[in-house]
């Protein structure tokens, strides 16, 4: 039974209230990434990353973006911009809040200013060159000339209300020369309601169906007896399916295994000359398509004139070098092209598993598929099965649970869903929200561990297809036990740990995060290698937790990593891209060890004060990765490393820099201003409040007249935030309360990038 929306309102705001607190978050921004995950659980993005920027809010000049999917242009020439409500902190308490047509259009005039600027290069003479926001920008603007659709996705947590919210498609948004077609815009809004739909199907929510002009297509039922699916045999033309390639892009191949993988662009030789010199043979040169539907309709002749949920899981190279060819190329005549397709129309029930191995066999001829995305291979299955017979370490008082590990998109929601009551709220207690592990987040932790951190940054599906690769081996697939298990969660925790204290650190310029935890990691990992130590995963699997002192040694791990992808002197100007390249981990490589780093205490070490050893790794002909010995003692043939062969490359000589040998805590120490900053009483939940008091009387006026400038501007910036601010400035005595307030948004503004030197006192 579906949860009523005041029902799934309440819990989404709880939902966002606790990843906030877990991640240190302001509302906004937990926000932000609660609901993106939910649409990348869905498919409806591939990937999703930050951008915020407003700018004009209540003006013509209006312009905002929240964050885009960065794998969408590779996929299908396409940008996507997603937009998050900006009232979001201020409807938290309402029952169901409501949003009505103009402030949606306002909201996706202003996205459609920032894509505007973006693309005529205006945005990049005003910008901060530091932030997300320019980088996106500046990629746009580059590859103008080649965008071919722009997606627009606003969302938000109140109830839509309005009507007719949707915008016409604009063509020659910006075409400066005048391409056929030019750019075209498409919005798409998920309310409350959208988000609730999603949600409790686990599906794709937009059904995608493609109508076939004229008197439809004729077709040859094959006689099947299986009644979950019925096949079609049909030929379609190369016109056809450049226009339906055009008009839906990557939507048509979400089931295919080509999702994994870039596309763009690259057209098969053999088939561009077909199309150029004989397109009369295409038919019998080609394979074809192997296409699924969950239903097809039929008109009085027996034509198909329509398919739902129509994906094409063998021959997207096909379809895509069609479209390239028929654009690229004036005198290529796609209407003699004729394209065999065979169309499997398979009952929504059965399509989950079925859709997959028809992929994987329609597949079997292609190297890459045989890796076998899905899934349903023998190793994320076996994965699984292990997953649920391990439970957390005993501790005193606290109940035990279990990471959850979710092989199959919504697996973690329909479980839960499909309980009542006090099953519901155990099944929660054992498998809390925080330790749900997705199957193509577990590929990136244990990828950078293995040291492929520019193959972590293309995105999460593009990681899982090179992980895939290497996984698709029966000695592999032995080594899946509770052992490597229990080491995947120990990387989880120290990834999360990672990523969560960068943003806290003085050296953090605010932008590229997760790139920087990404090498983080497998710098770390990649320096104990080489100085013959392993990580003992044992105790950071008893603790739950990492050290003190490996807190320190990834942070300065982070701190060189930084340095290397902001590098003013890097080839490339995007660091996103940067990132990407094999070159840019050669340089970290370079960087001296982190191991030297001194202990970084939080508040969460303080409590569990957990000291995972480092151990001398026994010295042999043949040494393996240091992750490969199994949390229980096992002898030293065991592998249990993922990939099929060792990722580190001992270096005979290590170049030292003279920035890599300052420890986190020294660097943390020499940018505090005097005694007030000092980090152990910054973190401190319990400082008094009138020390607090005194510390933020002592920062200058004008600081605070900087820093509540910087709040306007910011995306998710508090109307009651703002208001203690404005109450300081006017010199108004702030209450107890408004004090740990002001106290917590200070702290949280220098995690966010904000200069510590600006909110500390005088010197």
């Amino acid at each position: 039974m579906m949860e009523s929306l005041e029902e799934y309102h309440h819990g989404l705001v709880d939902q966002v209230h606790n990843y906030g607190l877990e991640e240190e978050l302001f509302d906004q921004e937990a926000f932000f990434d609660v609901t993106c995950q939910i649409l990348r659980d869905n498919e409806v993005i591939a990937e999703y990353a930050p951008s915020p920027y407003r700018h004009g809010e209540g003006t013509k000049n209006f312009m905002m973006v929240d964050g885009y999917d960065f794998s969408s242009y590779d996929h299908d020439e396409s940008i996507v911009i997603i937009g998050c409500d900006n009232d979001y902190s201020l409807h938290q308490n309402q029952e169901l809040p409501t949003i009505q047509t103009a402030e949606y259009k306002k909201n996706l005039r202003g996205m459609r200013n920032f894509v505007l600027s973006a693309l005529k290069g205006t945005f990049l003479e005003e910008a901060e060159e530091s932030t997300e926001a320019y980088e996106l920008a500046q990629f746009m603007h580059e590859h103008r000339h080649d965008i071919r659709r722009i997606r627009l996705y606003y969302i938000t947590d109140r109830k839509f209300t309005g009507r007719d919210a949707g915008i016409q498609p604009i063509q020659d948004l910006y075409s400066p020369t005048k391409k056929d077609g030019g750019i075209s815009i498409e919005a798409h809004l998920w309310d409350l309601a959208r988000l609730r739909d999603t949600t409790e199907t686990a599906g794709n929510s937009e059904n995608l169906v493609v109508h076939l002009e004229g008197s439809g297509v004729p077709a040859v039922h094959a006689p099947v007896a299986d009644t979950t699916m019925h096949t079609y045999l049909l030929f379609l033309t190369g016109d056809i399916l450049a226009k339906l390639y055009k008009d839906y892009g990557s939507k048509l191949m979400e089931a295919n295994v080509r999702s994994f993988l870039s596309m763009r662009g690259k057209v098969n030789k053999g088939i561009r000359k077909t199309i150029l010199d004989e397109p009369d043979r295409f038919v019998a040169y080609n394979n074809g398509l192997t296409a699924t539907a969950s239903s097809v309709d039929f008109n009085a002749q027996g034509n198909i004139t329509a398919i739902t949920d129509l994906q094409i899981v063998n021959g997207g190279q096909t379809t895509a070098s069609i479209y390239y060819t028929g654009n690229a190329s004036a005198q290529a005549e796609l209407e003699k092209v004729i394209v065999p397709v065979k169309l499997v129309v398979v009952d929504p029930a059965e399509s989950r598993n079925l859709i997959p191995e028809i992929s994987r066999f329609t597949n079997s001829q292609n190297k890459v598929a045989e890796a076998d995305f899905s899934a349903n291979s023998e190793f994320q299955v076996k994965l699984e099965q292990v997953s649920r017979t391990v439970l957390t370490p005993v501790e005193a008082g606290k109940r035990q649970t279990r990471w959850y590990y979710e092989r199959v998109r919504g697996q973690y929601d329909n479980e839960k869903n499909r309980l009542q009551g006090a099953l519901r709220k155990a099944f929660e207690e054992v498998n809390p929200t925080r330790q749900r592990i997705k199957m193509v987040d577990a590929t990136k932790y244990l990828m950078c561990w293995q040291g492929f951190p520019e193959i972590a940054s293309l995105g999460a599906q593009k990681c899982f297809a090179k992980f895939a690769a290497e996984t698709n081996d029966e000695k592999i697939i032995q080594q899946v036990n509770k052992d490597y298990f229990k080491e995947l969660v120990c990387k989880r925790i120290i990834f999360d740990t990672t990523h969560k204290n960068i943003k806290k650190m003085d050296w953090y310029l605010g932008a590229y995060q997760m790139n920087i935890a990404e090498y983080a990691v497998a710098k770390y990992s990649f320096d104990l290698y080489r100085a013959n130590l392993q990580c003992d995963f044992t105790e950071i699997w008893n603790m739950q937790s990492i050290s003190p002192k490996m807190l320190g040694c990834l942070m300065l791990a982070a701190k060189q990593a930084s340095d290397v992808i902001n590098d003013t002197a890097r080839p490339v100007a995007n660091c996103s891209e940067w990132a990407k390249r094999t070159d840019c981990w050669e340089r970290l490589k370079t960087y001296s060890s982190c191991l030297t780093a001194d202990p970084l205490e939080t508040e969460q070490t303080k409590r569990k004060p957990a000291s995972p050893r480092t151990q001398e790794k026994p010295v042999s002909s043949s040494p393996a990765p240091h992750e490969q010995t199994s949390l229980a003692q096992s002898s030293a043939s065991q592998r249990v490393t993922p990939m099929a062969m060792p990722a580190h490359k001992p270096s005979i000589e290590v170049p030292t820099r003279e920035s890599g040998t300052l420890s986190v805590e020294t660097q943390h120490h020499e940018a505090a201003p005097d005694s007030f900053s000092a980090p152990v009483s910054e973190q401190s939940e319990s400082e008094d409040v009138t020390e607090k008091r005194a510390f933020l009387q002592s920062i200058p006026p004008e600081n605070w007249g900087v820093f509540m400038r910087w709040c306007e501007h910011r995306p998710n910036r508090s109307h009651q935030d703002l208001a203690t601010l404005s109450k300081l400035d006017r010199h108004i005595a702030l209450t107890d309360d408004e004090v740990d307030q002001l106290w917590n948004l200070r702290l949280k503004a220098i995690r966010r990038g904000f200069p510590m030197s600006l909110l500390a006192p005088r010197k």
